[in-house]
């Protein structure tokens, strides 16, 4: 990698308020848009290496991904360690993260 990773612009989605067992840490998860599910991802103790690693995620996947961009999988950063359980016990959450990602893909798939 050259030259340092603006991790200032990068999304960091929140837990519900009140959640319990943060870590401390930066995860990139991957959203499946088509599918509306999610995927298991990778820990970092940085914004700036989730952020390196959620564009390198990104990349890869435009590569592999023949779909238009809004329909891309979508790699996010997220400080809940437990997202993945989480969505399963909390509809609502999945609801209002869903609905975020989704707006965050149409946006992907307007600027290109």
């Amino acid at each position: 990698m050259t030259g340092k990773v603006k991790a200032s612009k990068v999304r960091v989605h929140a837990p519900p308020e009140g959640a319990s067992g943060l870590d401390g840490h930066f995860h990139v998860y991957v959203f499946d848009v088509f599918h509306k599910t999610f995927l298991p991802g990778k820990s970092f103790d940085t914004i700036e290496r989730a952020a390196s690693f959620q564009r390198r995620e990104q990349e890869r996947i435009y590569t592999e991904q023949e779909a238009e961009p809004e329909l891309f999988d979508l790699p996010f950063v997220s400080s809940d360690p437990d997202l993945l359980a989480r969505i399963e016990r909390d509809p609502a959450h999945k609801t209002r993260l869903v609905k975020d990602l989704d707006s965050e893909a149409r946006a992907r798939g307007r600027s290109r």
